[in-house]
């Protein structure tokens, strides 16, 4: 098959035992391998991808067929084609398979690996959270956020509204004094405030939900904390996994953060 270099390449399925990744995982990978190869959006790739197999794609198709089902026989190939006619092969998801790393509470994490995540990213920089404190708080973090932005990367930061009702019953359920979370956020806010004042170019969201996870991500790298009620969120289990070692726990979560960014608002 040759892709937009002109090169026609010949790979034999058999020879990477296919057959214990599952055919159908393997055709939905291709999708979500050629758009991310190719930085595009889902809207983007739709569009791409229209163009090609000569009718309309909606991006949530794009989405489905990331996640959902497997492409039609067209896509699958158009996808193939525009990464130069390969196929990705994803790691196994299955029990012990995927490459997710556990940690028994978010506080086991060293600082040096919170940064290590965030630093140099050229894509996606995400701080989503309650109050994301000990990023707010970090003198390097102003640093990061800054020339990550500066440099192209789209750097978003989305905390819990200070004001919500939620803030206070969040401190009920983790037995905090009240009005322990709403000030932590408050000065988180003024210090993340302070570098989108540096730097414009950095977003910055309040949303009104019962928190459900903190997600940090840098490119296709993430840092996931689900937020267990009664517990202290620095108590709570987080899990670093990548785009490429666990391609379906990523793509959920990614698609869970869009929507809250969506359903957000700006912080003024």
């Amino acid at each position: 098959m040759a892709g937009p270099g002109g090169n026609a390449e010949v790979i034999s399925i058999a020879t990477r035992a296919a057959g214990r990744v599952g055919y159908r995982r393997l055709a939905m990978a291709q999708v979500a391998s050629a758009r991310k190869r190719l930085g595009m959006t889902a809207g983007e790739f739709a569009g791409y991808l229209g163009a090609e197999v000569g009718y309309p794609v909606e991006a949530g198709a794009v989405l489905y067929w990331e996640d959902g089902d497997a492409p039609p026989g067209d896509v699958l190939l158009a996808c193939a084609a525009a990464v130069g006619g390969t196929l990705e092969f994803p790691a196994s998801e299955g029990p012990g398979g995927a490459e997710v790393r556990p940690y028994a509470g978010r506080g086991l994490i060293t600082r040096d690996q919170w940064n290590g995540i965030i630093g140099g990213a050229t894509g996606h920089l995400w701080l989503y959270g309650m109050a994301e404190f000990g990023y707010a708080t970090d003198d390097e973090t102003p640093g990061i956020l800054k020339a990550a932005a500066e440099a192209g990367c789209s750097v978003r930061v989305l905390l819990l509204d200070p004001d919500c009702a939620v803030a206070a019953a969040v401190d009920a359920d983790e037995g905090s004094p009240a009005g322990t979370l709403p000030a932590r956020i408050r000065a988180s806010l003024a210090r993340f405030g302070a570098m989108r004042e540096a730097c414009p170019a950095i977003g910055l969201r309040l949303y009104d939900a019962y928190p459900t996870v903190s997600i940090v991500r840098g490119d296709e790298a993430m840092l996931v904390t689900p937020y267990l009620r009664y517990v202290l969120g620095g108590n709570s289990p987080t899990f670093a996994l990548t785009a490429d070692s666990a391609p379906g726990l990523f793509s959920r979560w990614e698609r869970h953060f869009e929507s809250m960014w969506a359903n957000s608002r700006e912080r003024d």
